[in-house]
């Protein structure tokens, strides 16, 4: 009876421990390296050109200055346009773009590649309305 506790005890410490090492793993040894893959950047685009865009980055820190970040884009750049959903409750569809459909001053979010200086996709994201009444209190 004993070693069926102890058994039960092993499985369920496998089955905690296991994601946590499996999730540690992932991460690889690169520290901010590792994490850099999949990288998004989120902000208002302030200059597009045919082989590049810039966005000035949401600030990590509440009242910093938005950083200004420039990424290449090349051919294989995929440009994403979120529509707005056909009724409530759904969700926006994001149809395909091109270079040419970014604007200065448009919200965009952007995947980067793993070392940060190329654009991997844009999605021009459904502008949301923000819940709560006016915060900005202007």
């Amino acid at each position: 009876m004993r070693w069926t506790w102890m058994l039960w005890i092993a499985v369920a410490a496998m089955l905690v421990v296991a994601p946590v090492a499996l999730a540690a793993d992932r991460g690889g040894k690169g520290g901010d390296k590792a994490h850099a893959k999949g990288t998004m950047v989120g902000g208002e685009l302030t200059a597009v050109a045919a082989d590049s865009i810039t966005v000035a980055a949401r600030a990590k820190e509440k009242g910093a200055a938005p950083e200004s970040k420039t990424l290449a884009v090349t051919a294989d750049t995929k440009v994403k346009i979120e529509k707005p959903p056909a009724a409530e409750g759904e969700k926006p569809k994001a149809e395909d773009g091109k270079i040419g459909d970014l604007k200065v001053g448009q919200r965009v979010m952007v995947k980067c590649s793993e070392d940060g200086k190329t654009a991997l996709e844009i999605l021009i994201p459904v502008p949301r309305a923000h819940k709560g009444g006016d915060k900005g209190g202007k």
